[in-house]
């Protein structure tokens, strides 16, 4: 269980439903709580304030839109937290299961004109660590390369990791022993009926690495041609 944040920003809410919403799943006030760490009543009174302010609106179902305002802000601050992620990896050396909280430090901080330097130093066309591209996200992922789950890949299908999750550093340590980091290929060599994966990694002398679903839906992959 997360431990319980005594306060969080505006930005931070707006990125955390737009994030949300990049992993195809419905926004609403617990799933927001979940993510942030914060009790529901304090969700609630943050989306009342927002919704005033003109961030998003909140339906009757209990679904979170952002407003275009809303959306402009969070994609801002994304944008910053991956340059972040890029600047303290590439160059500071940063492990990358550790550098997804270092960035959330740092992202709230950065000047226009640090954004700017970051991006003529990485290019627009750069991604974070764990593979999400600088601009564009989950979706540029899956309009550009098909991007899908590996939990979602047939025996037989030869792969290529894209991305991976990024918010839990023991399961970037897990995944990085086995070599399944960005750019990495798999052949899947077969999958169970419970949905447990037996994987070959390139390079790894046809050693076989076994994934549950836990594991394997939070690895996103796209096939390569045969």
């Amino acid at each position: 269980m997360r431990r319980e944040k005594t306060s969080v920003s505006r930005e931070d809410y707006l990125k955390a439903i737009w994030e949300i919403v990049q992993e195809e799943q419905v926004p609403i006030s617990a799933r927001l709580a979940e993510e942030l760490g914060v009790t529901p009543p304090a969700v609630t009174a943050a989306l009342k304030r927002m919704a005033r302010d003109g961030y998003l609106r909140v339906e009757r179902d209990g679904r979170i839109h952002l407003s275009r305002k809303g959306q402009e802000v969070a994609e801002h601050l994304v944008l910053r937290h991956r340059l972040a992620e890029k600047l303290l990896t590439d160059m500071i050396g940063v492990e990358w299961s550790k550098v997804h909280e270092e960035a959330e430090r740092l992202e709230h901080g950065m000047s226009a004109a640090v954004v700017e330097l970051l991006l003529k130093r990485f290019g627009p066309d750069s991604t974070c660590p764990h593979g999400v591209p600088i601009f564009g996200g989950m979706v540029r992922l899956r309009r550009k390369h098909g991007a899908m789950r590996l939990s979602e890949a047939k025996a037989g299908d030869s792969l290529e990791v894209l991305r991976v999750y990024e918010k839990d550093p023991k399961f970037l340590d897990f995944l990085a022993g086995l070599k399944l980091q960005p750019g990495a290929r798999v052949r899947v060599h077969k999958r169970e009926y419970d949905e447990t994966m037996t994987l070959v990694v390139a390079g790894s002398a046809n050693q076989r690495t076994y994934l549950g679903k836990p594991a394997t839906s939070r690895i996103w992959v796209r096939r390569l041609s045969a």
